[in-house]
């Protein structure tokens, strides 16, 4: 407790010390010296448990060591992992793949700098992305064109990105394959040293005298300005050199030059393949996209003019040029304007293909539509054609009937005319409509749950499931069915995970009792009673309206004639049926009936 000077006698205790000017002196009462001792005893009490159950922790986990090593393993891997997938995510990376040793390929496409894809983005922009392609007919990429124009940050792109794929690493393109490198060299950069007694030029050829001694087949090589920093002519007659040898051992390699010797040598070579970084003479700004196929300009006095440099000494820079300097650089300006003009027509040319085909198929549309609106209108008058002739037909069975002729005459003329009349629709349909090229479009493939049009059948059915061959099981309303392929009309709509029309979810019908073949929607009561077969035939009949199906046959055999009575008389009285009729020679003739449903 602080005591001022003088007064510390009407205190009792210790003085511990006092402030710096000493007119206050900090004293320790006699009263709190025993608790404070307490206080004291009692912390190195409490650090001495700490380190007692510290210590009893550390032998539990001892007795864990290996179990603790691998789980500590497993969640690095994990770690990895995550770190990978959420790389990937951030950088819109691609999985890249491997080329195989007797076909090496490296493709790129749309890559990106990760590093200077984050810096752009912080600041709202996006990197032009890189594409080219090596091979083992050209291996030698030779990149040209403006200083700040992008080669160097070219190069590291693909460095980098081969590095990180054999690092199982996804990368940042579009498309990524690499041959498997056993060493990537690379000579980027000034490596000049005063403590080495290196200059700029020395350091640069004693970096690749390393790099020529390491080199194998499988190597990829970037090489950064070569050539520089000497006198133009012997710089480009060494870079050529140092290009053949890199060359001769198959490694795939990327340099970037300004000089002229090494653009013409990438021009004449075989197995070296040209490229410059863009760069647009209106704004005397770089673009950043590679083409392949060409050398670049360096646009050395534009760029100096565009960073500031006086306009006098621009020109005077292009007086001291020599004659086939400005002629060189002419004419690679004009070939790019040329390639520009190429690039130009080809989009021009893509153009007027993508609008001609879409011309194409608006013409097939419009040639369909006057086809199906000609079908149309002639199913339209075969449709009026049938109507007029049941008039007629019916007027005459009328007149018959009102003659007093007999009943059974009657019966059989409404048969004659529906047999008539349906043999008319099938033979239009098959002989004039079916010709028809509207009438023959494309069928889309038959897959579970398509819904489909079935001959002689209203409603449309659904498809359960594919037997064997050509032949289906469908659900038309709640009567299911085996048809063939030569039975489905029409496909209307793709696979429906949805539930049939009139039925809740889930649930299905099947009708139970007479074994009878729904694929030819017939049934066989050959060899039953009289009754058990009225009994079968009348809920035939009810699945077969409730199916929407038009024309049903019944098999009853000739015999002594019982069942064929007994199903007459049902027919006659069935509100389902419109009219029935003996069946052709071919379809069984009077030991079967057709029946025509309403």
């Amino acid at each position: 407790m602080p005591v001022v000077a003088g007064q510390q006698r009407h205190v009792d205790g210790v003085i511990h010390g006092a402030s710096s000017t000493g007119h206050t002196l900090f004293i320790e009462p006699l009263e709190t010296i025993g608790l404070n001792n307490e206080v004291v005893r009692l912390r190195e009490e409490e650090q001495r448990e700490v380190h007692r159950i510290l210590q009893e922790i550390t032998n539990r986990f001892q007795t864990h060591a290996d179990q603790i090593g691998d789980t500590v393993r497993v969640l690095g891997e994990l770690e990895l992992l995550f770190a990978k997938a959420q790389f990937g995510m951030d950088f819109d990376c691609t999985v890249p793949a491997f080329s195989g040793e007797d076909d090496r390929r490296l493709v790129l496409e749309e890559a990106r700098h990760p590093l200077l894809q984050d810096v752009l983005r912080k600041q709202g922009r996006r990197p032009v992305p890189l594409s080219l392609r090596l091979d083992d007919k050209c291996r030698t990429l030779l990149i040209s064109g403006p200083n700040t124009g992008g080669k160097t940050v070219a190069m590291k792109t693909v460095g980098l990105l081969a590095l990180m794929a054999q690092a199982a690493l996804p990368v940042p393109a579009a498309k990524a394959e690499f041959p498997v490198f056993e060493k990537v060299l690379a000579d980027i950069g000034d490596q000049q040293s005063i403590q080495e007694n290196l200059s700029t030029f020395s350091a640069h050829i004693d970096h690749i005298r390393d790099m020529l001694g390491l080199v194998t087949r499988d190597t990829l090589v970037l090489l950064d300005e070569l050539g520089r920093a000497t006198d133009p002519e012997e710089g480009g007659a060494l870079g050529v050199a140092i290009l053949d040898a890199f060359r001769s051992w198959g490694a795939f390699t990327l340099a970037s030059t300004h000089l002229l010797a090494l653009k013409i040598y990438g021009a004449s070579t075989e197995g070296v393949l040209n490229a410059s970084m863009g760069f647009d003479d209106e704004t005397l700004e770089p673009t950043y996209v590679l083409r392949t196929g060409a050398p670049g300009k360096s646009a050395g006095l534009d760029i100096a003019s565009r960073l500031g440099l006086p306009t006098t000494l621009i020109e005077r820079a292009r007086g001291v040029m020599t004659h086939e300097e400005r002629d060189v650089a002419r004419f690679i300006a004009e070939l790019h304007d040329r390639l520009d003009a190429v690039s130009r027509k080809e989009a021009e040319v893509e153009e007027q293909r993508e609008a001609l085909a879409a011309r194409e198929k608006s013409l097939a549309r419009e040639w369909e539509q006057r086809e199906a609106a000609k079908l149309r209108e002639m199913d339209r008058r075969v449709e009026a054609a049938i109507a007029e002739f049941e008039t007629r037909a019916q007027e005459t069975i009328n007149q018959i009937s009102e003659a007093g002729q007999q009943r059974k005459a009657a019966e059989q003329a409404r048969s004659r005319v529906a047999k008539t009349r349906r043999e008319f629709r099938e033979q239009v349909q098959q002989n004039v409509l079916a010709g028809t090229p509207a009438a023959r479009p494309q069928r889309p493939p038959i897959e579970e749950g398509s819904r489909v049009r079935l001959r002689g059948v209203r409603e449309p059915a659904r498809v359960r499931r594919r037997l064997d061959g050509d032949r289906y099981e469908v659900e038309a309303g709640f009567m299911k069915m085996q048809v063939t392929d030569e039975d489905i009309e029409e496909v209307l709509s793709g696979p429906d995970a949805g539930g049939r029309r009139g039925l809740p979810e889930g649930v299905s019908y099947q009708p139970s009792g007479p074994a009878w073949n729904v694929s030819w929607r017939e049934i066989n009561v050959i060899g039953k009673h009289a009754e058990e077969a009225r009994d079968e035939v009348d809920k035939f009949l009810d699945s077969a309206a409730l199916a929407s199906v038009d024309r049903v046959r019944i098999v009853h055999g000739h015999g002594m004639g019982i069942l064929r009575r007994t199903i007459a008389e049902l027919l006659a009285e069935n509100p389902h049926v419109a009219s029935f009729y003996p069946a052709s020679p071919s379809e069984g003739g009077t030991g079967a009936t057709v029946v025509e449903l309403k």
